[in-house]
């Protein structure tokens, strides 16, 4: 594992994070069908811009930036928000406000439908105060290397010295990443996505979102 620096990230960071955040949006699977043609760097990149900038104006929301301690590159960051739970749950979503405003690239069909699943695991987590983490990537390139663990070490140790559980929703790329920091699948929801390829089987399959929770330690 290559030791990273971890602080908090500033409004400085915004465009660096929007990038690490487009890049790893980009390698996703889904994101063959939830962007057309009208999709491009420029627009996704002004997208996610917009999205962690609601994070920075969450008031119970603290972004950690990873910066490599050679070259002090940004390499990956999170988003660790304190959630109330009960009835006045509801911090930034996965979604982040997609579904009210959708951009003219994105496919309307595909992301009405899979981010509504999302927001339906998302009630699993109102029971109770709890931590959730709204935004997390690491730099393609730069994954593999450990950046994710420390960023994730980082922040469950605020929610064991809170002494509040953890939770997340996984998508199937870093589903084992949380197994192994000792998170728990909760609930989870498939998507065909062969039936979004209009059933040309070409190797897409069944793609897992799972809401996870971990207990403080």
């Amino acid at each position: 594992m290559r030791a990273i620096n971890i602080v908090r990230a500033d409004r400085d960071d915004l465009s660096a994070l929007a990038e690490i955040n487009r890049l790893a949006y980009a390698d996703e699977l889904t994101t063959k069908f939830a962007l057309n043609e009208k999709a491009d760097e420029k627009s996704m990149f002004e997208f996610f811009k917009a999205r962690l900038a609601s994070r920075f104006d969450h008031a119970t929301s603290e972004l950690f930036k990873a910066t490599d301690p050679d070259t002090h590159e940004v390499v990956g960051f999170a988003c660790w928000t304190l959630e109330k739970g009960g009835d006045e749950a509801g911090g930034p979503t996965p979604t982040g406000g997609i579904l009210q405003q959708m951009p003219p690239y994105m496919n309307a069909e595909f992301v009405m439908a899979t981010g509504a699943e999302i927001e339906q695991l998302r009630e699993h987590m109102k029971k109770e105060a709890h931590y959730y983490l709204s935004a997390f990537a690491v730099k393609p390139g730069r994954q593999g290397e450990g950046i994710g663990s420390q960023l994730l070490e980082h922040c469950l140790g605020m929610a064991d010295q809170a002494k509040l559980p953890s939770w997340l929703i996984s998508f199937p790329r870093a589903h084992d990443l949380y197994l192994r920091h000792g998170f728990a699948d909760v609930a989870y929801k498939d998507i065909d996505l062969n039936k979004w390829d209009r059933y040309r089987f070409r190797g897409y399959g069944i793609y897992r979102s799972c809401a996870m929770a971990r207990q403080p330690q």
